[in-house]
């Protein structure tokens, strides 16, 4: 009982000391009207700075096709031959390895050193983004012109010296950040990929070039050993052909020669001839068939992602919410401007 009174007895201190605030805005209104004009003037001036830097946000939604049937083909071509390790593992693709995959370097090099066409232009994505992203007045800001001057003039990743990869981890960690991918309904499938630039082209162009650069590593990766084993095949078939057309044409110059076969050894030989002779066209016909299955499952081979909703021109500006900033201000204005009065009495009463 004596807890509860004792709250109740800090509570209603807490009211009388509110109370107190009264006279105090009362007696220095003016002053605190001055400061919360200043704190309104700060604060809309900055939001009149900002809701003039337009964000583009490109977006599109996929979906990311499923991953539980692959390799079912290549895996048995693969143990037909004897040979083992070629079952396929996409392990990669899945889960929070393809979270990482998405983020890492070498992807966006790939892609940065990408030619597009920008308008009636074809160049390197890297180059177009330098010219066309205008963080020269924002983030950028403190970097020289050679940096926005330079011009990359490879087009694949390893030939990259020292300067073009500084600019190109510039470049990463700027994209890296305004490209994301999440999944608006846990209850769904369905991805969303928002990509937020200063031009709309350019936002535009990133979000297809990104989708299509991980899509081709995904195909690049997932055929790999289907290209390995292919090589195989391909020299299999030829040797299979090659062993089958000279015993059958050794079986036609014997018979050629030996068209009065009176002796049987003479006939075993022509038998057993023939008998490669069709074992070899059994086996080659085999390779064939398995050769070109193994080739129609590259072709069949289907993307990592499928557009739902792609992206268009013009994209998005992203909408400036007015308020937050100036309201904060406002309160700051009217904080400092309480302080310096406090201060002010204090220095008075001291000098007094």
């Amino acid at each position: 009982m004596a807890e509860l009174r004792s709250d109740q007895f800090s509570f209603k201190r807490l009211l009388f000391k509110c109370f107190l605030l009264i006279p105090f805005f009362k007696k220095n209104r003016k002053k605190l009207l001055i400061g919360a004009f200043i704190g309104f003037a700060a604060g809309i001036s900055v939001e009149i700075i900002r809701s003039q830097n337009k964000i583009y946000k490109a977006q599109i939604v996929f979906v990311m096709d499923s991953e539980g049937s692959s390799g079912g083909g290549l895996a048995d071509i693969a143990s037909s031959l004897g040979l083992g390790g070629f079952t396929a593992s996409n392990s990669l693709f899945s889960g929070e390895n393809f979270k990482e995959l998405l983020k890492t370097k070498a992807l966006f090099r790939k892609a940065l050193l990408t030619r597009v066409k920008f308008g009636d232009k074809e160049d390197l994505f890297a180059n177009f983004f330098l010219q066309k992203a205008d963080l020269k007045k924002h983030e950028w800001s403190d970097l020289p012109d050679d940096f926005f001057n330079y011009r990359f003039k490879i087009s694949d990743p390893s030939q990259a010296n020292e300067q073009d990869r500084n600019i190109m981890n510039a470049i990463y960690e700027y994209l890296k950040g305004n490209t994301v991918i999440s999944n608006e309904n846990p209850k769904s499938s369905f991805l969303t990929m928002t990509v937020e630039t200063r031009n709309d082209t350019l936002s535009y162009t990133w979000s297809k070039l990104y989708l299509k650069t991980v899509t081709e590593f995904y195909i690049q990766t997932k055929t790999k050993k289907s290209k390995e084993l292919l090589v195989i095949m391909d020299k299999r078939v030829d040797s299979l052909r090659s062993a089958l057309y000279y015993t059958q044409g050794k079986l036609a110059n014997y018979n050629d020669q030996n068209q009065q076969i009176i002796y049987q050894r003479a006939r075993i030989t022509a038998e057993r001839l023939q008998m490669n002779s069709s074992q070899l066209q059994s086996m080659y016909f085999e390779a064939v068939r398995n050769f070109d299955n193994l080739k129609f499952s590259l072709i069949k081979e289907s993307p990592l992602f499928t557009i739902i909703s792609d992206s268009e021109l013009p994209t998005k500006i992203e909408v400036y919410f007015w308020g937050p900033i100036t309201l904060v201000a406002i309160v700051i204005g009217m904080l400092i401007t309480s302080l310096l009065i406090y201060i002010g009495s204090v220095y008075r009463e001291l000098m007094a």
